[in-house]
């Protein structure tokens, strides 16, 4: 038998009300701001979360709002998590998490962790997720926070059940969260736990178990059409089919919460009433449920050709309305001249006009198209033949004057030792000679560097990123290879980028970001510098635009005056070697 449980959703969060940010009642913008994002989450409204952080994070940049930087920072993680941008949240998140490391702040951390969970449980990795949440519980056991303990293994428990399907590792979790939840009286957890629980029973053949745990639920008064549903999957698994067919009958005529509940349990009695062996019925269920999924379709269809029609019709009558006055126009005309003639002059004078008019418009679009296609292939052949004329420099450099340098530096060193005098001065020119090879070798991999061909861009830039104290390297995601052109371009854009920052823009601070994934390259350097304001800064962007474009990459630029520049690039399907 197949069964398919409608699970429900099983994650405890933390309330963003209940949690001590630490307002500070002596600057009034700081505390309005504060609770303005909080009013935000209660309202659900994402996008204003992450503009009032981006407002708050500027001005806790001190070390003394550490801690208050961090609960911001996990406030915008979780509008990025729902809004479905994981690499912005998970950004977020990890800096929450490191300041809540380095302050040593438990609720913090707490915070963090619970949310790094839900981000990886959002993006179906069950091992990440579990692994973020057994730090959060060790946490928990050792402050002795009940509540916390209890949320942390429901959570624990739930990413063994939907994500690994493994329910019988998420048992014991699911137990042990309900003797807690009910030491301490905490319903919420031990009411979703006892669900949760019951079902993973069902699946493992425990029938029993399962049914005394639903009869504690309702029992304490927790019953809902979710333990009623629980009770039909008990009923049904021990074959009494009527039993269960009556309790999910029931759970339709309450026409309760969303429609994919209702079609989840159409398509359940169609299988309940098949495993009877009454296969009109099981036939008439399984209609109604292709049928009302099909009419949920056609509805969203419909209401979108309804919107269409209501612009169609808004746009005829304001049409008609303009031709109307247009006719009354060229009557007044016609009345005023008197002449037919001139009335038909007149129009077709307009017609050829207009003909005129659009035919020009025709054709300086496909001559712009033309200059820009031009372009393009004039700037790719530029950057190709720039990127082989850098390759051949390299290969000279190290192979040709390198290995001069390094005979002369041989000779030098044989001459030293048949040489009692002058040795200092010989000692002299061998240093000189180590720092020009060792000049010559790093023009030569700046120009091209021989490691990005072998191994990939992520160890060839964070190399890159280690040569200065100002910048720095996150990786997320896996080391995987693009194609060559693709390597070379994000490396040269992100050097391009980092020289503009430290150049240009006076940064004391740069973070580099590389995501790499099978279905998108993400490339993001911020700054705390002066924001893009001089020629010289712009200009530099010109080429990195010009490199983005011949990739078919996207790139997003957030700048501020005085405050900071954050630099996105992404390129999406990019097939790999």
């Amino acid at each position: 038998m197949n069964y398919s449980f409608f699970f429900i959703p099983t994650i405890l969060l933390f309330s963003l009300a209940g949690c001590k940010t630490g307002i500070n009642t002596e600057n009034p913008r700081l505390s309005a701001l504060e609770k303005k994002i909080q009013h935000y989450y209660q309202e659900k409204h994402r996008d204003s979360m992450i503009m009032v952080a981006n407002e708050l994070l500027p001005l806790l940049k001190a070390d003394s709002f550490a801690v208050r930087r961090g609960h911001v920072l996990v406030q915008k993680g979780i509008a990025f998590d729902i809004l479905g941008q994981y690499d912005s949240a998970s950004y977020c998140l990890y800096e929450a998490l490191h300041l809540g490391e380095t302050e040593k702040n438990p609720e913090l951390l707490a915070r963090a962790l619970n949310n790094i969970g839900i981000l990886y449980f959002n993006l179906g990795k069950s091992s990440e997720a579990i692994t973020a949440y057994e730090r959060w519980l060790g946490m928990t056991k050792q402050q002795n926070d009940s509540v916390g303990i209890a949320r942390a293994l429901n959570n624990i428990g739930n990413a063994y059940m939907t994500i690994d399907k493994n329910t019988k590792k998420a048992i014991p979790y699911f137990q042990e969260c309900i003797t807690i939840s009910n030491a301490i009286n905490f319903n919420q957890a031990w009411f979703t736990a006892s669900i949760n629980l019951a079902q993973c029973l069902i699946l493992n053949d425990r029938l029993e178990e399962a049914q005394a745990t639903i009869d504690k639920v309702n029992k304490t008064g927790g019953n809902d059409y979710y333990a009623d549903y629980t009770q039909a999957l008990i009923h049904r698994k021990a074959k009494k089919y009527d039993k269960a067919i009556a309790i999910m009958e029931k759970i339709m005529g309450l026409k309760v919460n969303t429609r994919e509940l209702y079609l989840a349990l159409m398509n359940e009695l169609a299988q309940l009433y098949e495993e009877k062996g009454d296969l009109d019925r099981a036939l008439d269920y399984r209609k109604q449920y292709q049928t009302k999924r099909d009419s949920l379709h056609t509805l969203e269809r419909e209401n979108i050709i309804q919107e269409l029609k209501i612009s169609y019709e808004t746009e005829k009558k304001e049409l008609h309305i303009v031709t109307l006055n247009e006719e009354r126009k060229l009557y007044l005309i016609l009345t005023v001249v008197g002449g037919i003639g001139i009335f038909l002059l007149f129009i077709i004078l307009i017609l050829i006009n207009r003909y005129q008019k659009l035919k020009r418009i025709r054709i300086e679009e496909q001559v712009k198209k033309l200059e820009q296609e031009k372009l393009l292939v004039a700037a790719s052949s530029l950057l190709d033949g720039e990127n082989h004329e850098r390759g051949r420099l390299s290969r000279e450099l190290h192979d040709g004057l390198g290995g001069l340098l390094t005979m002369v530096r041989l000779d030098l060193a044989q001459i030293k030792t048949n040489m009692s005098q002058e040795s200092q001065k010989l000692d002299k020119a061998i240093l000189l000679m180590d720092k020009s090879i060792t000049e010559m070798r790093r023009l030569a991999h700046n120009l091209m560097p021989e490691s990005l061909a072998r191994f990939g861009l992520k160890p060839v830039l964070e190399e890159y990123c280690k040569g200065s104290d100002m910048v720095n390297f996150h990786f997320y995601g896996e080391e995987l290879r693009y194609n060559e052109k693709t390597e070379i371009n994000f490396y040269r854009i992100a050097g391009e980028l980092i020289n503009n920052a430290l150049k240009h823009a006076n940064a004391t601070e740069i973070n580099v970001q590389l995501i790499l994934s099978e279905s998108k390259l993400s490339l993001t350097v911020s700054d705390n510098g002066v924001g893009i304001a001089s020629p010289k800064s712009k200009e530099e962007l010109m080429t990195v635009r010009s490199r983005v474009e011949l990739l078919g990459a996207t790139i997003n630029i957030y700048t501020l005056p005085q405050k900071g520049t954050e630099i996105t690039i992404e390129l999406c399907k990019e097939s790999k070697n």
